[in-house]
């Protein structure tokens, strides 16, 4: 049985905020599911879409936010000052927790004459999007493995992601990189008559190439079901982890009171959200290269014996 640290309601007495990617993404419905799950505890936290991690982990590192939602692969290039971050460390940033895996690849209307990903040579492609520059990364890794570059596509340009599903969903661009299984993907699988994710090309190097642009990444087989729009056939998609992000300023007590939450009401998340089934508690505890736990969070494995091993 867990060791509880504290209730959720001594823990704090003000509104708690986490920051999430753009309503629609992944990474709001499991922000939105771990406010519910708080406020039945008795903590106020309030899930806020801000846009990408270039929004909300800066806004972490000052304390002007308490908690966020990010793929593991960025918080370490974060807390490192590398890629999106060059030059730019965010020293304060600490881990809580790992949530649910998750992939994201190129999608395209299912009628389309793309494929292929060397099909998309020549293609208008989102790309640039200002507020979640990460999926440019993703997407330039994902192109390399078909020794494409950015001269090699015609970007189309957008602020955030719904703005660029709403740009393929217009017939303003063939395809975009996002999250399988999102509500963006959804509404546009919706709205055009069907959408197919691009498989990676089956080559040695294409582990080597995609972790060359994004490290911390990996590929795995995504099988279709009907929660994953666009996974017509078991297809090979880059993907990473979401995890749970603190600022250094977040109170010990308020972090611990979130980590038992998420340790101990799996099945209350699974009823929110089915994504929630890929959370596993055995690793709940794993770290992130270059990125320390809080010591809220640390604490509270530490009392209950759990090491993320």
């Amino acid at each position: 049985m867990a060791v509880g640290v504290m209730t959720a309601a001594s823990a704090t007495a003000q509104t708690v905020t986490i920051g999430t990617t753009a309503q629609g993404s992944l990474g709001a419905a499991l922000g939105a599911a771990l406010a519910k799950v708080m406020d039945g505890r008795g903590m106020t936290l309030r899930a806020v879409p801000m846009g990408g991690p270039e929004v909300t982990i800066p806004l972490l590192n000052s304390g002007e936010i308490q908690f966020s939602l990010v793929s593991a692969d960025l918080a370490s290039l974060a807390a490192s000052g590398r890629t999106v971050f060059e030059g730019n460390p965010q020293p304060n940033i600490r881990l809580v927790g790992h949530l649910v895996s998750f992939e994201a690849g190129w999608f395209v209307r299912a009628d389309s004459d793309i494929v292929t990903m060397a099909d998309l040579k020549g293609k208008r492609v989102s790309w640039g999007i200002t507020q979640q520059r990460i999926l440019e990364y993703w997407g330039r890794a994902q192109l390399a493995t078909a020794d494409l570059g950015e001269d090699d596509i015609i970007p189309v340009h957008a602020t955030a992601a719904p703005a660029a599903v709403q740009d393929f969903m217009a017939g303003r661009s063939d395809a975009v990189v996002f999250t399988v299984g999102s509500g963006l993907v959804s509404q546009a699988d919706a709205a055009v008559g069907g959408v197919r994710f691009v498989p990676l090309p089956d080559r040695d190097d294409r582990l080597d190439i995609i972790t060359s642009i994004v490290p911390g990444t990996l590929i795995r087989q995504v099988t279709p079901n009907k929660r994953r729009p666009g996974v017509v056939t078991e297809t090979p998609i880059m993907g990473s982890t979401l995890v749970l992000l603190a600022s250094a300023d977040t109170a010990p007590e308020t972090v611990a009171a979130v980590t038992e939450a998420l340790y101990t009401a799996r099945d209350e998340f699974i009823a929110i959200h089915p994504a929630f089934n890929r959370m596993d508690l055995k690793t709940l505890a794993g770290k992130v290269p270059d990125l320390p736990a809080h010591d809220g969070a640390a604490g509270y494995y530490k009392a209950n014996g759990i090491t993320g091993e």
